[in-house]
C-alpha cells in the first residue's frame, strides 16, 4: 500500500466511526492483526516441522538402506571361513567336502600305535657314573 492509500482509508474510518470510536478501533484492529501474525507464524512453524521430520525420515531411510546394502555386499564379499584340522606335513591333491571326508573316514580302520622301544635310562648323577666306570676298570684289568 502507498502513503495515499493509507491516508485515504485513514479518513474514510475516521468519517465512518468518529473520532470518539477510533482509537477503540484501532486497537481491537491491531489486537487482530497480532493474532493473525501468531497463527500465521504457528501454522509456518508446524509446516517447517512437518518438512524437517520428512526430510528426517527420508535420510534416515537412505541411511538404513545404504547400510543394509553395505552389510549385503560385505557379507558376499566376505568368503566363508572354515577351519581344517592341522595339516599332517602329506600332500594332499584336493580337499574333499564334508560330507565325503567324514564317508573316507568311516570306511579306513584306525591304523595301530606304533610300539617304540622305551629309551635306556639315564645315569642319577655322575659321582655315581664316573665310581662304576673305575670299578669296570679295576675288575676287567685285575
Amino acid at each position: 500500500m502507498h502513503l495515499g492509500d493509507s491516508i485515504f482509508i485513514f479518513v474514510l474510518a475516521l468519517v465512518l466511526f468518529g473520532p470518539k470510536r477510533l482509537p477503540e478501533i484501532a486497537r481491537q484492529i491491531g489486537k487482530l492483526m497480532a493474532e493473525f501474525r501468531r497463527a500465521s507464524n504457528e501454522f509456518k512453524m508446524q509446516m517447517d516441522e512437518e518438512l524437517r521430520a520428512m526430510e528426517q525420515q527420508e535420510r534416515q531411510k537412505q541411511m538404513s538402506e545404504a547400510a543394509a546394502q553395505s552389510t549385503a555386499t560385505a557379507t558376499a564379499e566376505t568368503p566363508q571361513l572354515t577351519i581344517m584340522p592341522p595339516s599332517t606335513g602329506e600332500q594332499v591333491s584336493r580337499i574333499p567336502p564334508p560330507e565325503e571326508a567324514a564317508a573316507i573316514a568311516a570306511a579306513t580302520p584306525l591304523e595301530e600305535p606304533v610300539n617304540r622301544p622305551a629309551p635306556a635310562p639315564e645315569p642319577s648323577s655322575p659321582s655315581e657314573h664316573s665310581t662304576q666306570e673305575t670299578e669296570q676298570a679295576t675288575t676287567s684289568h685285575g
